[in-house]
């Protein structure tokens, strides 16, 4: 609560107040107050709290503001304090509730009215409240930390709705703002009714500007069968994937049209998924995302945009992946460093990152999808095309590194269909269409639902390295085979175990309790790649 220290000032009580706000720190928020005390002395506008350049600069920001807003601010001594005061608080989302907290402190606002009121949004020299990133997981912290209002920028009104548990008003600028906090109940109900309608009106607005694109479906990728099934397989139990092919084969479309075979997102999926695009500014829809991320970087991406970076760190490329799909066109064409920052990540599911501003851990769960072309000019193994060298070969895919490699599931080659094929637009096989490989997908996602029921593990692709024996049993005729093929390949124990894992996968598709020689074959046989180096 608000307590006055007792002193006026020509004729008027000054006071300390503060009010509750939220900040961003890499994916996750945390509860700040702005505390503010208005008294006697040198008149001065001071914000302390360890904080970055653009709150800093939000004193001349705020002070213009409430001018244009029509408040009149004493010739006093202003101090702003943003606590706690050991976190570092970057961004623009204090800018309103510490003209907010001035205007209570100078008693224009009831101060109780703050108690249980979470307050963030930016402000412009016109008064108005803009919008700004991490809602969703602010109005989330607020939620946790037993707030009953949350008072945002209107357009960010529907994605704070998105948290529940909490009434959410937006609004347009600082004097909307006020009246707001000053209104009782009822009328506070009706504005924040009057505000979701304007804010809908925004949002439908803004989505007729956009493009509706056309879903990629594997029914139109023609011929591949043995490359749609190593995708249906990938899908099944997540495992990532290896596409080598020549220019135009279909590796680029093929890829695309994975995440039409993925499962649909939970409840709490979507909600982890959007906070996280909230926080790093890009949650473009006022509404949870429906569908499963698909990220598919330039080959000249930056170590910093595929990790994150920053001080305190903004999700890179493989944190936007998370749960979906992270794919990398064009493969052997990234930097070798670059490619080996996804060790971790793909092993894991999580990355570390440690900065100046403290140590990270951000989730990367992502299944990974690579495509590559066999050669510099893409034509080998065709010698009568390919005039690549052997060594140039080995040079240009070596730059995907062993330990990377080592890493992938499936590894598939993308063969040219023939010409014949492409025409045969009459004769469409129903089983390689979406619609049916997603079935088959979710089939084999149930029993392995069932199958590991209680355990922390879901899916065939995560199991661990010390349980991987326990649910890819294996009989006596089988393990012999494995064994056998182990000794003539030199297979590594990770390579064992990836093996196992995708044999389970294709036993789940089939339906199959038991792993048998034909589900370690096909593993195999999508594990070897003469085409890869080594």
């Amino acid at each position: 609560m608000a307590v006055s220290h007792g002193e006026t000032v020509t004729g008027k009580a000054y006071m300390y107040c503060h009010i509750h706000t939220g900040g961003l720190r890499g994916l996750e928020s945390y509860p700040a107050q702005v505390e503010v005390d208005v008294s006697r002395g040198l008149p001065c506008f001071d914000m302390v709290g360890l904080l970055a350049s653009e709150v800093k600069e939000a004193r001349e920001r705020i002070r213009v503001a409430l001018r244009n807003a029509g408040i009149t601010v004493p010739a006093e001594k202003i101090t702003v304090n943003i606590s706690p005061a050991g976190i570092h608080k970057a961004g623009t989302a204090f800018d309103l509730p510490v003209a907010l907290g001035i205007m209570a402190a100078l008693g224009m606002i009831p101060q109780e009215r703050l108690a249980s009121v979470l307050v963030a949004g930016e402000l412009g020299l016109d008064a108005r409240v803009k919008p700004i990133r991490g809602t969703l997981p602010i109005v989330m912290g607020a939620v946790r930390a037993g707030m009953k209002e949350c008072l945002l920028p209107l357009e960010n009104m529907q994605e704070g709705l998105l948290a529940g548990e909490i009434a959410v008003m937006g609004v347009a600028d600082l004097a909307e703002a006020m009246q707001y906090l000053c209104s009782d109940e009822k009328s506070r109900r009706e504005q924040r009714n009057r505000a979701a309608e304007a804010a809908e009106r925004l949002s439908a607005h803004e989505k007729k500007e956009q493009k509706q694109e056309q879903e990629a479906d594997f029914s139109m990728v023609r011929g591949m069968e043995e490359a749609k099934y190593a995708a249906m397989a990938a899908a099944a139990g997540f495992h990532n994937m290896l596409l080598i092919g020549p220019p135009g084969a279909g590796k680029t479309m093929l890829a695309k049209c994975i995440p039409t075979i993925l499962p649909p997102l939970t409840a709490e999926e979507q909600r982890e998924i959007s906070a996280i695009y909230s926080a790093a500014g890009k949650l473009e829809q006022e509404k949870l995302l429906q569908k499963r991320p698909f990220v598919a970087p330039h080959h000249t991406v930056s170590p910093y945009a595929l990790a994150g970076g920053g001080q305190v760190p903004r999700p890179g490329m493989v944190t936007l992946a998370h749960k979906g799909v992270l794919f990398l066109d064009e493969m052997a064409e990234f930097k070798r460093s670059t490619l080996d920052i996804l060790r971790q990540p793909v092993e894991e599911g999580k990355i570390f990152l440690a900065k100046s501003g403290g140590n990270f851990v951000y989730p990367a769960d992502f299944m990974l999808v690579g495509a590559t072309n066999p050669c510099p000019c893409g034509h080998y193994p065709d010698r009568n095309r390919c005039r690549c060298s052997t060594g140039e070969i080995h040079r240009y895919l070596s730059r995907i590194s062993g330990p990377l490699l080592d890493r992938i599931d499936i590894n598939c080659v993308a063969r040219p269909v023939p010409m014949a094929a492409l025409w045969e637009t009459e004769q469409k096989d129903a089983k390689w269409e979406s619609a049916a490989m997603r079935e088959r997908v979710l089939a084999a996602r149930e029993r392995q639902r069932r199958r590991y029921a209680g355990e922390d593990v879901d899916l065939n692709g995560r199991i661990r390295a010390g349980e991987v024996m326990k649910y890819c049993r294996l009989g006596m005729k089988e393990q012999q085979f494995l064994e056998k093929v182990m000794e003539t390949a030199q297979f590594s124990t990770r390579a064992c175990h990836k093996i196992l894992r995708v044999a389970r996968t294709f036993a789940d598709l089939e339906e199959a309790e038991e792993i048998g020689c034909s589900h370690l074959s096909q593993a195999l046989y999508y594990r070897q790649n003469e085409i890869l180096p080594g």
